[in-house]
């Protein structure tokens, strides 16, 4: 079979990442660059930088106003949320579907709720099969009773889609369950990870290091984490906890730890990059993912990438992955606390775990693409 020509539609990429997807569609697009014919349409932004990143692919740049950038902060998401943000995805789509009429495509990739417009619109005008790939629901951020507008959009596009790639089986189970989607027509592919050599830096303290990665939303948990580190002092003192991230509850959750009388033993650090993330992964002893609903949780695998013993919640599809980490439902602060504990009183650092990488993933997903243009023949 020639190769298959994939328009793919995001909304995050580098170096505007804003979470998860950017690093996701990061991975996935450099894996099928080589074995696929690739259009990426991106919203590009004001000081873009992604061309230099993603060359090696065609690529169409959809034009927004100036005086808009999405990611004023990479990790402003509430924020940038709440703005204006309707009137942004309108017009990307509306570019989106200009642009589609000059090139030609075998399959439509679209990631997330923020493509879906475009993404069905673009189906029906050309009739070309919709691959929706779900990296993250509505009912993820907002929990089940939140059936709003993106909801109802996540929900027709799932449903409407010829096909549904979903990053877990907790995710594809949503799916179904709260989207009503056909679960025939729902596979579900993994995440992989760019492998990098592990490392291990020296702590500048003498303390254990307990360490969340992710906004601070609802849906990471960051306060059960606080929970979490009170009930860990409660038995040792000798711990640090590191919250690295930025989001709407930042300023509540630094209060909440004054509160909890736990605030010299808790650290914020506010956003990090890639790179300093590695080196505060380098260095901990346990890493903990709280997460109330999480369709997969990437940083749990960078943590296990460096060795690093993980207690992550059961509502996650990382838990489907790391199958040796200590799983605890994510409500469950008490068991939480003690997972971490008896990780730090074993006082071992795990092998680096080997963990499938995108090119595992990209592999996955062009057998997809043959399989979904072959029942169309």
């Amino acid at each position: 079979m020639a190769r298959i020509r994939t328009l793919m539609l995001g909304w995050e990429f580098p170096p505007f990442i804003n979470g998860g997807l950017g690093v996701a569609c990061e991975g996935l697009v450099n894996a099928l660059a080589p074995r696929s014919e690739l259009s990426l349409f991106l919203p590009k932004f004001r000081n873009s930088a992604s061309k230099t990143k993603i060359r090696i692919i065609p690529t169409h740049y959809l034009t927004h106003p100036a005086d808009f950038d999405p990611y004023l902060d990479a990790n402003q998401t509430e924020e940038i949320y709440n703005k204006d943000l309707d009137e942004r995805v309108e017009m990307y789509s509306d570019e989106a579907i200009e642009a589609s009429k000059e090139i030609s495509f075998d399959v439509i990739h679209a990631h997330d709720w923020l493509t879906a417009i475009a993404a069905l619109k673009i189906r029906e005008k050309s009739g070309k099969p919709l691959i929706f790939h779900v990296h993250s629901l509505n009912y993820d951020r907002a929990g089940p009773d939140e059936q709003g507008q993106i909801y109802n959009l996540e929900k027709q596009v799932l449903q409407k889609a010829d096909h549904v790639i979903a990053v877990s089986h907790y995710t594809k189970k949503i799916c179904i369950d709260y989207y009503d989607a056909d679960p025939e027509k729902i596979s579900v592919i993994h995440n992989g990870i760019s492998p990098i050599q592990a490392y291990r830096h020296p702590k500048p303290f003498p303390d254990h290091l307990v360490v969340f990665l992710g906004r601070m939303t609802r849906q990471k948990g960051p306060s059960h984490f606080l929970e979490i580190a009170r009930k860990v002092l409660s038995q040792i003192s000798n711990v640090r906890f590191v919250m690295a991230g930025t989001g709407d509850q930042l300023k509540t959750l630094m209060t909440k730890s004054i509160r909890l009388g736990i605030a010299n033993r808790c650290h914020f650090t506010g956003f990090l990059g890639r790179e300093k993330i590695r080196d505060l992964l380098s260095m901990a002893d346990v890493y903990c993912m709280p997460s109330i609903s999480e369709p997969f949780g990437l940083s749990a695998l960078e943590a296990a990438q460096f060795g690093v013993p993980v207690v992550i919640s059961k509502q996650s599809g990382a838990a489907e992955i790391l199958t040796e980490a200590k799983t605890v439902d994510a409500f469950d602060t008490e068991q939480m606390a003690s997972g971490i504990l008896k990780q730090l009183d074993a006082g071992i650092t795990i092998e680096p775990l080997p963990i499938r990488d995108w090119e595992d993933v990209a592999s996955d997903v062009v057998t997809l693409y043959e399989s979904l243009l072959n029942r169309a023949t």
